[in-house]
């Protein structure tokens, strides 16, 4: 078994963008994820209108041939799955912060002064309004309100108590809230797919989760995207990846349509040729921290193409990454409907 990460062990890392190991991250998430997991649980079994719309949605679930899990294993695979989306929308701010596109408010050189000045104005208020607080003021952002929003974002299904969240924030915050042994600005996103692999063994061992290697993403590429776009030109090839996970597909062909967009149309300036790329580039898949994960990074990789300093200034991308079963048919819903599917 292996040995959990003493947050107090952990040294600080003054770096934004310093190399991320997946493995000490987990190590220490894992127990903060459990703890968050049980407290929402609770708080779900103390609320009896939680109670009444689990009930009613597993019914709905079972009637529509969706899941022939009991209920106590359907409700709790629920609840971790928003478990999940709070871990993981702290890991998106985070991400943020160290690329310098949001002011630090998690972690990081003007933190502390920021929640200071919110707990001086609010002194009744807890570290769960606190979080909630900067989730709000991110969704008022367009580049931003598609991976905060409530039609895209569990976490405003239900809210952990503050004791949670609160030992949510000592994992950012170790060893020091201003230089915290986790940075997060590095460019290489991938390390978003280690999480969305590795994170719940449940979810993995459920959906038999495996990060496609590089080399086996360009052989595909190479053998379907590109003759395509040299068949059909390259306004009328999209791609779509049906269990596209956390991405590693949809940003190879991103990256691939870039290319080719500024060959072909090299009037247009990065942020058309970013915005007509992503809207070539469409996915599916039926775990929601999977097409979270995908959209995030789709969202990072268009702002670095189009050069954008501060998420304010940033246009919203047109993502086209959706939570369905490709596997069901006749599917006619929403990604609001499909939501919390277990």
């Amino acid at each position: 078994m292996a040995r959990k990460t003493p947050l107090a062990d952990l040294p600080a890392q003054p770096d934004p963008r310093a190399p991320f190991t997946s493995a000490t991250f987990l190590r220490a998430a894992k127990p903060v994820l459990a703890q968050l997991t049980a407290d929402l649980l609770a708080r779900a079994d103390a609320s009896e209108a939680m109670h009444a719309a689990l009930t009613h949605h597993h019914k709905a679930e079972v009637d529509a041939s969706r899941t022939a899990d009991e209920f106590l294993i359907w409700r709790r695979r629920v609840v971790a799955q928003i478990s999940t989306a709070w871990l993981l929308s702290i890991v998106f701010v985070r991400v943020l912060e160290d690329r310098g596109l949001v002011l630090p408010r998690i972690a990081g050189p003007g933190a502390h002064d920021s929640e200071t000045a919110f707990f001086r104005m609010l002194p009744s208020l807890s570290e769960r309004e606190h979080l909630h607080t900067i989730f709000v003021e991110l969704t008022l952002l367009p580049a931003a309100k598609p991976l905060f929003d409530a039609d895209h974002n569990l976490i405003w299904r239900l809210a952990p108590s503050a004791e949670a969240c609160k030992a949510l924030l000592h994992l950012f915050r170790t060893p020091h809230i201003e230089t915290p042994a986790f940075r997060f600005g590095q460019p290489d996103t991938r390390f978003l797919g280690d999480l969305y692999q590795d994170l719940d063994d449940d979810v993995r061992e459920r959906y038999a989760l495996l990060q496609t290697p590089d080399f086996i993403e360009s052989f595909i590429l190479d053998r379907t995207l590109e003759p395509a776009i040299s068949e059909y030109g390259i306004d009328h090839a999209d791609m779509i990846d049906p269990t596209c996970g956390s991405g590693h597909f949809l940003l190879g062909a991103f990256n691939r349509y870039v290319t080719h967009l500024r060959r072909a149309k090299p009037s247009l300036g990065d942020r058309a040729i970013a915005t007509e790329a992503l809207s070539h580039v469409h996915g599916v898949d039926i775990n929601p921290y999977a097409v979270s994960i995908a959209r995030f990074r789709l969202t990072l990789q268009f702002l670095d193409t189009c050069a954008y300093e501060t998420l304010r200034t940033a246009t919203a991308p047109p993502l086209h990454v959706i939570v369905a079963d490709s596997l069901y048919y006749g599917f006619a819903g929403g990604q609001g409907d499909l939501g919390e599917r277990p």
